[in-house]
């Protein structure tokens, strides 16, 4: 159900990046094997914690086997300012699985991985506690970061 929105998350997203994919720059290759996929794109985000948007190189790689299982994956990093106003960098991993039963849902979960130069905000960010919520709207893709332990 397109426009669907998701209802599981207990707390607040910690930040929500707003993606925009760069359709004139996909590299696409399809053999009887599977599939890959990797899209350019941009992204903001603004949050209390940090507020900023990526640099070039942000890519989205989408591959698929044989059996239609396909795993995604986003490597971004962002320039802007942590909640403190300090000039800094963000880096990004996002890790999801999307399985041929999931095809039609409107959203999927990834697992995120952070990386900064900020020292107000690497103690926190840099630590494995976060999930995200990806969704498709009809200008991009929004990405919810949330923090598990907030979810408790």
């Amino acid at each position: 159900m397109p426009g669907k929105e998701r209802t599981m998350a207990k707390s607040e997203p910690v930040m929500i990046f707003k993606v925009f994919a760069d359709n004139s720059e996909v590299s696409d290759l399809q053999c009887p094997w599977g599939s890959v996929t990797m899209i350019p794109f941009r992204a903001t985000v603004e949050s209390e914690l940090f507020t900023g948007e990526t640099r070039p190189g942000a890519v989205d790689v989408q591959i698929e086997n044989a059996g239609y299982s396909r795993h995604m994956c986003a490597k971004y990093m962002f320039a802007g300012k942590d909640r403190e106003g300090n000039e800094c960098r963000l880096f990004v991993e996002n890790d999801s699985h999307l399985h041929p039963i999931m095809r039609n849902e409107p959203y999927f979960d990834g697992c995120p991985m952070f990386l900064t130069d900020s020292p107000v905000l690497g103690e926190y960010l840099c630590a494995p506690h976060f999930r995200s919520e990806i969704q498709g709207t009809d200008w991009g893709v929004e990405i919810r970061i949330y923090d598990v332990l907030k979810e408790l």
